[in-house]
C-alpha cells in the first residue's frame, strides 16, 4: 500500500538508480522501428546546471520519453561542450597556472573539466533525464577533435577555408578575436561630441559629430552625403586634423545619414563596421590607434598607453581648450560589447588581424533555403535565422587566440606561406606540439614549417553534433538510419550561432539539412520577471528547488513554458505543482484497494454506467488532444489541461461520485466503477509519464505492474485514442451531474455541513433536463448522501413569505427609546405593507402613540423564506433545474 504522503526525495532517487542499473533507456539500433535521433545541446562544462538548462533539457526529455512510447527508435545521447575561455580563466586565476606552460595548462583544464562533467551529469540524472549515458560525448575527446579536424580538412579541400588579415571583432579583456555572433549592441548612456575640423586651406571648418573622439589619430577621411547642400562645396577638399596635424580628404557617400549629428562623420580605422566598408570602397590607408590591450598606440602621440576611455576624455578636453569642441550632448546609443559572456561584456574593438576564416557569405541564399526545409517550432523563429544570415557582413572568423580548444590542423611555411594540412590518418593532431606531416614545404622546399598556434572557435566544435551522434564517416549503417536527425532542441539565444553554423557546416559536408524539426525554447526569467542576474538578486538554482519540492514539480514548471517565449521562475507555481502531485498520490491511495486486484482485461467490455462513460469520454478526448499537442512540441496547454482534468474532473468530481458505488452493496455497479477507474488511472499515468517520470513510475509499480508486466512504465506504449469511448450524451450527463452536485456542495458548505453529511429531503424540478436527471438520480443521491431525492418534471410552486421582521435595535433604540416595543408590534402587524414600502422608496413612515416614526432599510431587519407545499425550503438554480432543500 502507498504511504500517506508523497516523498519526492525518496521516490525520485530510488527510480533514478533503478533506471540506470536496469539500463531502461539503453539505445539499440533497430531498423524495424522509425528512427528518432535527438541532436541534444551539449552544455558548456561550467560545473553546474542552471534553470535554463533544466527547462531546455526537460523539454528534450519529454520529447524523448514520448517518442519512445510512440514506438520510435530514439537515439538520445548527451554531450558536453568543454572548450572555452571560462575554463582557461579558472585555471589561470584559481590554480595559478600560466598559459606560458601550455602542456601543464592544458592538463589542468582537462582535469577541471572532468570534475565539472561529473557534477553536471549527476544533476542531469537528478532531474530524471533519460539519455543513454553510454553514448556520452565530450568535445575535448581525441575522437571528437579528430572529426572536427576532418571536417576542416574537407572545407580546406573545397577551397572554403583560408587565412587572411582582416578587421575582426577583438575583445581587449579576453584578448581574443570573436565571431559576429559572440558580440552584440547594448543600449547605454554616452555623449555625442561636436567637433570643428579646420579645412586645410584655412578657409573655415567642417563640423562632425562622434561618440569616439579618441579615434581621431586613426581618422583617414571625412564623409558627407552627396545630396547634402550644406557640404557640397567642401567635397574634394581636405581637413587638417587638430592635435595630429595630418590632412585627410572630404568624400561624399550615400551611406552617410545626413540627419545624424551634423550630417558629417569622420572615417577611422576602425570605429565600426561602416568604417571597414568605406576603407575598402575608397582604398583608404589603415591606421591602428588602439592595440590588443585596449590602449592607445604610438600613433596617438602623447596619448600613447592610455586606455580608450582615458584618451576619450583627454582628447575631448584638449579640443575644448582649442575651441574646437563646441558641444557635448548626452545621448542613448548602442555600444558593441562581448555579449556572449555576461561575465565579460567588454567593449569590442575592430582590429586588423591575421586569422583563419571559413567562407560563408556566398552561401547565404542556399542556407536560407535549407533552413526553410526544416520545420520550425514556433514557425516565426525561422525568420530570426533568415534575418541573421542575410545580415552577415563578412566570412566566419574561426581562429581564437586561446589554449584550451581544438587545434587548427595545419602547418604554415614561414618562407612562402604555403598551408600544409594534417594527414587524415594522423587525426587528431596538435600542431603546437606535433611535427608536421612533411619534412619540407611542398611548394618552396623550405624546412621552416610552423604549426598553427591558434585554436578553433567553440562553435566549430559544436556545429557538427548531428554528424558526431550519427557517426558520420564512422558507421554507415548507423548514419543512414539516423541522419538527418529528427530534432534539434535549443534556445532562442543561439539561433544565430549553433543553429546557423550547424545548418551551414552540415549542408557543406553532406548536402543535406541536419534535422527535420527544430524546437526553440525561450529564456528563464527571475521571479520578478527580469533576466536572472546576480546583480538583481533574483537568481534561483535547481539546488534550491529540488530538495524542497522534488524534480517532478520542477519539471511541471518547465512544461508550462510557452514555446519560444521567456518563462519566469515562480515559487508559487512549483508549490502548486507539488500539491498537484500530492493530489495525484492521494487519488491512487484511494483507488489502489479498488483496482489493484481487478482483472481488467476480463471485464473491459462491460457496459458502463453514465458517469463512467462520461469520464472515459473526457479521458479519450484528452488523449487525442495530448497526442496532437505532443506532435507539435507544445507542452504548456497540454500540461494545464492534464492538471485541471486530474485535479477537478477526476479527483473533485468523478471519484466523489463513485464512492457510494465502490462502498455499496450493488456488486455489478461496483464492478463497472472499478473497470472505469482502472482504465482512467492507467491512462492518466501514461499521459503523465513523459512529464513526471518519477511519481508515475512509483504509482505504476505499486498499482499496475503485477497486471501489466512491463519492467518500467517508460517501456509502455502511449495511450491509444479510442473513438468508441467518445460519448457526447454521457458528457452532457456528466457536466449536468457536476453542476447539480456542485450546487449541493455549496449548500452544505454554507450551512457548515460536512460534504458527507446526510440530507433528509431534496427535490429537483426540471423541464428540459428532466430525463437526464432521472438517468443520474442514483448518482446524485449517493454522492450527496440524500435520504429522499425526488426528480419532478415541471416547475415548483413556491411561495415567498416574510418569516421575520423587527427593528435594528442598535439604530432604532437610541432614537425611539420606550417606543421600541410598540414599533416591534407595528412592524409584525404590518409586515407586508412595510416590505412593499421599503422596496419602493427605501423607507417607511408611521405613527406610534402620536409620534412620527421614520425608518430606513438599515433600521429594519427583514428575512424572507421560500415555501413549497407549506414547508420552508432553500433553493438553488442550475440551468432549468430548481433544487429545493427541505429543512
Amino acid at each position: 500500500m502507498l504511504p500517506k504522503n508523497y516523498n519526492p526525495e525518496e521516490v525520485e532517487t530510488k527510480w533514478q538508480k533503478f533506471w540506470l542499473d536496469e539500463k531502461i533507456y539503453k539505445y539499440e539500433l533497430d531498423e524495424k522501428k522509425p528512427p528518432y535521433a535527438i541532436d541534444t545541446p551539449p552544455p558548456f562544462t561550467s560545473g553546474t546546471l542552471h534553470l535554463g538548462h533544466v527547462l531546455s533539457h526537460t523539454w528534450i526529455d519529454i520529447v524523448a520519453r514520448y517518442k519512445r512510447m510512440r514506438g520510435y527508435n530514439v537515439l538520445f545521447p548527451q554531450g558536453f561542450d568543454n572548450h572555452g575561455l571560462p575554463t582557461e580563466l579558472k585555471v589561470e586565476k584559481e590554480f595559478g597556472i600560466s598559459k606560458d606552460e601550455p602542456e601543464k595548462f592544458l592538463q589542468k583544464c582537462i582535469e577541471w573539466t572532468w570534475q565539472a562533467i561529473k557534477a553536471m551529469r549527476n544533476q542531469f540524472i537528478r532531474i530524471g533525464y533519460s539519455a543513454d549515458w553510454d553514448l556520452e560525448y565530450h568535445t575535448m575527446d581525441d575522437e571528437y577533435k579528430a572529426l572536427v579536424q576532418k571536417s576542416l580538412l574537407e572545407f580546406y579541400k573545397k577551397g572554403l577555408l583560408y587565412q587572411a588579415e582582416h578587421p575582426v571583432f577583438w575583445c581587449p579583456n579576453c584578448r581574443t578575436s570573436l565571431a559576429k555572433a559572440e558580440v552584440g549592441y547594448v543600449e547605454e548612456d554616452g555623449f555625442l561630441y561636436y567637433i570643428k575640423l579646420p579645412l586645410a586651406d584655412g578657409n573655415g571648418y567642417i563640423p562632425i559629430a562622434t561618440t569616439r573622439p579618441e579615434l581621431m589619430p586613426a581618422c583617414v577621411a571625412v564623409f558627407v552625403h552627396p545630396e547634402d547642400e550644406r557640404y557640397k562645396d567642401l567635397v574634394g577638399k581636405k581637413v587638417k586634423l587638430p592635435i595630429f596635424e595630418r590632412e585627410v580628404p572630404i568624400l561624399a557617400d550615400e551611406d552617410v545619414d545626413p540627419t545624424f549629428g551634423t550630417g558629417a562623420v569622420y572615417n577611422c580605422t576602425y570605429g565600426d563596421e561602416q568604417d571597414i566598408v568605406w576603407q575598402k570602397r575608397y582604398n583608404l590607408p589603415v591606421i591602428i590607434a588602439i592595440d590588443e590591450h585596449g590602449r592607445m598606440t604610438e600613433v596617438a602621440g602623447k596619448y600613447k598607453g592610455m586606455k580608450t576611455e582615458e584618451a576619450r576624455e583627454a582628447i575631448a578636453k584638449d579640443l575644448e581648450e582649442m575651441g574646437l569642441l563646441y558641444k557635448k550632448e548626452k545621448i542613448r546609443h548602442r555600444v558593441l560589447r562581448h555579449t556572449e559572456r555576461s561575465s565579460c561584456m567588454a567593449p569590442i574593438e575592430l582590429l586588423p588581424k591575421k586569422q583563419w576564416f571559413i567562407k560563408v557569405k556566398e552561401f547565404t541564399e542556399e542556407l536560407v533555403e535549407v533552413a526553410r526545409q526544416i520545420r520550425w517550432f514556433p514557425e516565426d523563429m525561422f525568420l530570426r535565422l533568415k534575418d541573421w544570415a542575410e545580415s552577415m557582413d563578412w566570412d566566419w572568423v574561426i581562429s581564437r587566440q586561446r589554449v584550451f580548444g581544438t587545434p587548427i590542423p595545419f602547418w604554415v611555411c614561414k618562407d612562402c606561406g604555403e598551408i600544409i594540412p594534417a594527414r587524415e590518418e594522423d587525426l587528431s593532431v596538435d600542431p603546437r606540439f606535433d611535427k608536421p606531416p612533411v619534412d619540407k614545404c611542398p611548394k618552396c622546399g623550405s624546412t621552416n614549417l610552423e604549426g598553427v598556434r591558434d585554436v578553433l572557435d567553440c562553435w566549430i566544435d559544436s556545429s557538427i553534433t548531428p554528424l558526431v551522434i550519427t557517426k558520420w564517416t564512422k558507421d554507415e549503417k548507423w548514419f543512414k538510419h539516423n541522419f538527418p536527425t529528427a530534432l534539434r532542441p535549443q534556445g532562442t539565444d543561439i539561433i544565430r550561432t549553433w543553429a546557423f553554423y550547424t545548418i551551414f557546416r552540415t549542408y557543406i559536408l553532406t548536402g543535406q539539412k541536419p534535422w527535420h524539426d527544430i524546437l526553440i525554447n525561450g529564456m528563464v526569467a527571475g521571479p520578478d520577471g527580469r533576466k536572472m542576474s546576480k546583480s538583481y538578486g533574483n537568481v534561483v538554482s535547481p539546488e534550491e528547488v529540488i530538495p524542497k519540492y522534488g524534480a517532478d514539480a520542477l519539471r511541471l514548471w518547465t512544461a508550462l513554458a510557452p514555446p519560444g517565449e521567456d518563462h519566469p521562475f515562480k515559487w508559487e507555481t512549483v508549490d502548486y505543482n507539488f500539491r498537484f502531485l500530492q493530489k495525484l498520490w492521494n487519488i491512487f491511495r484511494f483507488a489502489e484497494r479498488h483496482i489493484k486486484d481487478l482483472d481488467y482485461n476480463a471485464n473491459r467490455d462491460i457496459k458502463l454506467e453514465p458517469l463512467d462513460r462520461w469520464i472515459l469520454s473526457r479521458l479519450h478526448r484528452l488523449i487525442k488532444f495530448a497526442t496532437n499537442e505532443m506532435e507539435i512540441y507544445r507542452f504548456n496547454l497540454l500540461t494545464r489541461e492534464l492538471m485541471t482534468f486530474i485535479w477537478h474532473e477526476v479527483a473533485d468530481d468523478y471519484l466523489e461520485m463513485i464512492k457510494h458505488r465502490l462502498y455499496g452493496d450493488d456488486e455489478e455497479s461496483k464492478l463497472k466503477a472499478r473497470v472505469a477507474l482502472y482504465e482512467l488511472l492507467y491512462n492518466i499515468l501514461l499521459l503523465l509519464a513523459p512529464f513526471v517520470p518519477h511519481i508515475t513510475e512509483e504509482l505504476y509499480q505499486e498499482v499496475f505492474k503485477d497486471k501489466v508486466g512491463a519492467k518500467s512504465i517508460h517501456l509502455l506504449e502511449w495511450p491509444a485514442y479510442n473513438e468508441a469511448r467518445i460519448d457526447e450524451e454521457a458528457e452532457k450527463l456528466g457536466e449536468l451531474a457536476r453542476e447539480i452536485i456542485g450546487a449541493m456542495r455549496r449548500y452544505k458548505n454554507s450551512h457548515g455541513l460536512a460534504l458527507n453529511a446526510k440530507l433528509k429531503h431534496v427535490a429537483i424540478y426540471a423541464t428540459d433536463s428532466y430525463e437526464m436527471l432521472k438517468l443520474i438520480e442514483k448518482d446524485i443521491a449517493g454522492t450527496m448522501n440524500i435520504e429522499k431525492l425526488e426528480i419532478i418534471k415541471g416547475e415548483p410552486e413556491l411561495e415567498e413569505r416574510i418569516v421575520e421582521i423587527k427593528p435594528n435595535f442598535r439604530t432604532v433604540g437610541p432614537r425611539y427609546g420606550k417606543l421600541v416595543p410598540k414599533i416591534v408590534a407595528y412592524l409584525k402587524q404590518n409586515a407586508e405593507s412595510i416590505a412593499k414600502a421599503l422596496k419602493e422608496s427605501g423607507k417607511v413612515e408611521f405613527e406610534v402613540e402620536g409620534q412620527k416614526i421614520e425608518l430606513s432599510k438599515d433600521d429594519i431587519v427583514l428575512r424572507k423564506a421560500v415555501f413549497s407545499e407549506g414547508e420552508e425550503v432553500e433553493t438553488a438554480v442550475v440551468r432549468d433545474a430548481v433544487i429545493l432543500f427541505f429543512a
